[in-house]
């Protein structure tokens, strides 16, 4: 008696877990297909790590750092080694296309010209080691970018979307010299088995984008026309003040005016409303003369943006409690940190002497004060690092960056 009743327990207890996974496949299948919308979170990417230099290049004429003289420099070369410099001797059959051309440096003719690179049209003077492109017969009006510590052309080393890497070639630039000398024994030894695994050499990024060209664009154009919509002001207002001042969904908003006040209006209504009204108040915002204290703070996070995840670059006035920059973008560059910052400026009748930014320890912030640098326009940036004061910058502006985080 007591064995069939148990195998009738144990079939009941196999049909109700073959139930529960049938439920429980049908709720997944439910939830994939579902429109609520998703709990994903945003995928924590640490910041690119780069060192930058404090000195910009210097702009100089794109030769020597004097002209001189193919004669002298004959003479001066006999006179040290006791032979004659003589013209380049090159083999039988061998075509030149540059017989006209003299270097731009110390005036030598093509006898003492040779391509330096091939057919890279690239030519190199014997007497002075002068390299110029073919078709420079002229001494250059152009300008380049030197590094401001041995003065030589800096070369590029990377290309990217928005800027080009240009880094110091010269092996016995000071700077390259110090920092070789501030490794370690172990960091030596790795130096020398693995050069590219430390930087020390100068190195500036150039940016192709201009500031004139970071202003802030005119905001998107409404659905609806403030000037044509059926509700009256008062109407308008009293949505607004739910939706915005008391942070109500559009349609719990809806519901109110409706139970409340007997007005109907839908919840679609209410959010065509708040964009035309935010595209209406947003340059008053954006251009008002705000007068600002010298805490200014800056931060970046992450925000949801129509389903996807961007992140958000903004400035804070710690001691107005005013909100001086929201740039929206996909990336975290240096571009968009200049945008942000560039915001902030145009808030600013007149810059302060000692106007300063305190910011987190990302890079790009660094290399956006370079670049306004370039512009004309000089400001600090106080960089508050991880968690802990470990230095006496983060200690002393902590508490500025707590307030925007």
């Amino acid at each position: 008696m007591l064995t069939p009743l148990l195998t009738y327990l144990v079939q009941i207890i196999k049909f109700q877990r073959a139930l529960i996974i049938f439920l429980l496949a049908q709720l997944i299948d439910i939830f994939d297909h579902s429109r609520l919308p998703s709990t994903d979170k945003p995928t924590y990417k640490r910041f690119n790590q780069f060192q930058v230099d404090d000195k910009l290049p210097i702009l100089a004429a794109d030769i020597g750092p004097e002209s001189l003289n193919y004669e002298q420099l004959i003479i001066d070369y006999m006179t040290k080694t006791g032979k004659d410099l003589k013209p380049i001797r090159r083999r039988q059959g061998t075509v030149i296309t540059f017989q006209n051309q003299r270097c731009p440096r110390c005036n030598a003719p093509s006898d003492y010209l040779y391509a330096n690179n091939g057919k890279g049209n690239q030519l190199k003077c014997k007497i002075c080691a002068f390299s110029f492109q073919n078709g420079d017969a002229q001494k250059k009006k152009a300008v380049v970018l030197r590094c401001p510590y041995c003065q030589h052309r800096l070369e590029a080393h990377h290309h990217r979307s928005n800027f080009d890497v240009l880094r110091c070639p010269n092996d016995q630039c000071s700077f390259r010299l110090k920092q070789i000398k501030q490794l370690s024994v172990a960091e030596a030894k790795q130096f020398k088995e693995q050069p590219s695994s430390f930087k020390v050499r100068y190195t500036f990024r150039n940016f192709k984008f201009d500031l004139k060209g970071l202003a802030a664009s005119s905001p998107v154009q409404a659905k609806v026309d403030l000037s044509k919509i059926q509700a009256s002001p008062e109407v308008l207002g009293l949505a607004l003040t739910y939706h915005i001042n008391y942070g109500l969904s559009a349609r719990r908003t809806a519901a109110i005016m409706y139970d409340v006040h007997g007005v109907k209006i839908s919840h679609q209504t209410i959010h065509n409303y708040e964009e035309a009204v935010a595209t209406v108040i947003r340059p008053f915002w954006a251009n008002y003369p705000y007068e600002l204290s010298n805490q200014l703070v800056g931060d970046e996070t992450y925000v949801k943006v129509k389903g996807k995840w961007n992140y958000i670059f903004y400035f804070y006035d710690a001691v107005k409690k005013l909100i001086l920059a929201d740039y929206i973008t996909p990336n975290r560059t240096t571009e968009s940190a200049v945008v942000a910052i560039n915001q902030v400026l145009q808030k600013m009748s007149e810059r302060p002497a000692d106007l300063q930014f305190v910011v987190d320890a990302n890079p790009i912030y660094q290399v956006a004060q370079l670049y306004f640098a370039q512009q004309g326009i000089n400001f600090k940036i106080k960089q508050v690092v991880g968690l802990t004061n470990k230095d006496p910058i983060s200690k002393e502006y902590r508490f500025l960056k707590q307030t925007i985080e």
